[in-house]
């Protein structure tokens, strides 16, 4: 369902007031992964391989469930600052806005989170990073109504990768690949290396070959006899 730039601006700014008591102890936020940031920037080039070789990727992504203090509205995040408290999403009710603890990036030192919000029977979700060490927190940016799916980072946790599929029409997907300097300002912390969009396919899966290099797993129909039918494909890609 497509909606207007006002409802989705109303529907941000309500969600802003609802999570109040969340949002306000997430200081220095920060939102990387913009459109327009990266159509300024070099494209994700690919060439195809095969299920052989994406088979040999390393299928960990880092992401590690730490035990964190947990009850039936809330949890709490440790920083080494402060603790934050956040009111966990409820989809029992009509209109909501909370948060879903997803894991722990031990290599980044950052928790993984999505921010989900309903209203008027309007969803919204955001993937948000809150970083352990300086309590700092940072938003990717999506391209539709719904988070990314969970970021996945490099070996050496240089870069990380992730991509949201729009499936309306046949399919459509977006990759965006951010690096990541810890010696930089913290407001810096992300920056937009690489995109990539098609019409053609959607993402299944992203895996890393080695620190530099990844390999996309595609899924798209094709017409046969009046028959629509499903095929999948491998792309392969090194960070320049």
């Amino acid at each position: 369902m497509k909606i207007s730039n006002k409802m989705r601006i109303i529907a941000i700014l309500v969600s802003m007031l609802l999570s109040l008591s969340g949002s306000a102890q997430l200081s220095k936020s920060t939102n990387v992964g913009y459109v327009e940031s990266f159509a300024k920037l070099p494209k994700i080039k690919f060439e195809q391989t095969d299920e052989a070789q994406y088979n040999q990727c390393k299928t960990a992504n880092d992401l590690v469930m730490l035990s964190i203090k947990d009850s039936k509205t809330e949890f709490t995040l440790y920083t080494k600052s402060k603790e934050i408290r956040l009111k966990k999403t409820n989809q029992d009710q009509n209109d909501f806005n909370g948060y879903e603890y997803l894991g722990y990036y031990s290599k980044l030192k950052m928790y993984a989170i999505i921010e989900s919000t309903m209203l008027d029977n309007l969803s919204f979700g955001s993937f948000n990073l809150l970083d352990s060490l300086t309590a700092n927190y940072y938003s990717i940016v999506s391209i539709g109504d719904g988070a990314v799916e969970t970021p996945i980072p490099s070996p050496n946790s240089k870069y990380l990768i992730y991509y949201n599929n729009q499936l309306t029409n046949g399919g459509s997907c977006f990759i965006g690949l951010l690096q990541v300097n810890r010696s930089g300002k913290a407001s810096q912390l992300f920056k937009e290396k690489l995109s990539f969009e098609s019409n053609k396919f959607v993402v299944e899966d992203i895996r890393w070959l080695n620190d530099q290099t990844f390999i996309v797993k595609t899924s798209g129909t094709t017409m046969k006899d009046d028959t629509r039918v499903k095929g999948i494909s491998y792309f392969k890609a090194s960070v320049e």
